[in-house]
């Protein structure tokens, strides 16, 4: 039988940032913390999408590129 492929896949977090965002959504729209998390995240990829320079600023966030780094991505001399 074939495996079938969801359209989704698990995240793990901390059981107590799961109970904060319990405690932040009572009251709100949002049916469920996965569903609140999920508006989180899209919000912030679709920031870091329109203005790459966003994800430099994150804690844990690899360190921006160096301008030698970025001529060579770009194909070289300006």
């Amino acid at each position: 039988m074939p495996e079938r492929k969801s359209k989704y896949t698990t995240i793990s977090i901390p059981r107590e940032l799961y109970r904060r965002v319990e405690r932040i959504i009572e009251g709100t729209g949002f049916r469920s913390p996965t569903e609140y998390i999920v508006f989180l995240l899209r919000q912030a990829v679709a920031a870091i999408e329109a203005d790459r320079q966003l994800i430099y600023s994150l804690p844990y966030a690899a360190p921006e590129p160096s301008e030698e780094e970025g001529e060579s991505e770009e194909g070289g001399a300006s």
